[in-house]
């Protein structure tokens, strides 16, 4: 699906500006130095089964398919040690909150949270509420679920700050055309953009 700017505009406000800050106060992103594009650290620890190796190449076709769709705007790097400050992504095997009590495992098969088989979302976490001082820890499995590569490019948008989900991002599918279009958009306006100020940019195809 690929959405009309208003309906771009309307995802923005529903999964990023009304998630983090009430509608008050404008688009909540990670961002660069100055001018510059946010630069996005992604540790992936080494594997040691099958299954981790698997999740590790998919996360690393994660990064290479959001550098590719924000087209500078947000620069995503592999590292091989966790950094010791600042804000990253922090890839982790089968370490994703299930409920207690819960079967649906495959309603549960990923998530980002603040720690491993955590339930609470990511969110701002510094006065300007931008969120370069957050690590986002995208575990991936439960052991009883399939973690298709939509499934951790879909965590990735979370981790970049899409809180709720929306038409094209959650359902029917876990991404999509439309998906992509309101991460360029995202963050190719500068942060705490109203809404209304919004300028659309569409994604490379």
């Amino acid at each position: 699906m690929n959405g009309s700017n208003t309906q771009v505009v309307a995802d923005i406000t529903s999964a990023n500006i009304n998630s983090w800050s009430g509608g008050t106060s404008g688009t909540n992103r990670w961002v660069g130095a100055g001018a510059s594009a946010p630069q996005i650290a992604v540790f992936i620890p080494t594997p040691t089964t099958a299954t981790e190796t698997d999740l590790a190449t998919k996360a690393r076709g994660a990064i290479a398919a959001h550098n590719y769709k924000l087209a500078g705007s947000a620069v995503f790097s592999e590292v091989s040690t966790a950094p010791a400050s600042g804000g990253y992504f922090r890839v982790s095997y089968m370490t994703s909150y299930v409920p207690p009590g819960s079967t649906d495992y495959a309603s549960y098969c990923a998530n980002v949270s603040t720690a491993a088989f955590a339930p609470n979302p990511v969110g701002p976490t510094s006065p300007s509420g931008v969120r370069n001082q957050t690590v986002a820890w995208i575990n991936l499995g439960n052991g009883h679920c399939d973690v298709t590569q939509d499934i951790v490019t879909h965590e990735f948008g979370h981790a970049l700050g899409l809180g709720n989900h929306f038409q094209g991002f959650g359902y029917p599918d876990a991404i999509s055309t439309e998906f992509w279009d309101v991460l360029a958009t995202l963050y190719a306006n500068p942060v705490r953009t109203p809404a209304a100020q919004l300028v659309v940019r569409r994604a490379p195809a």
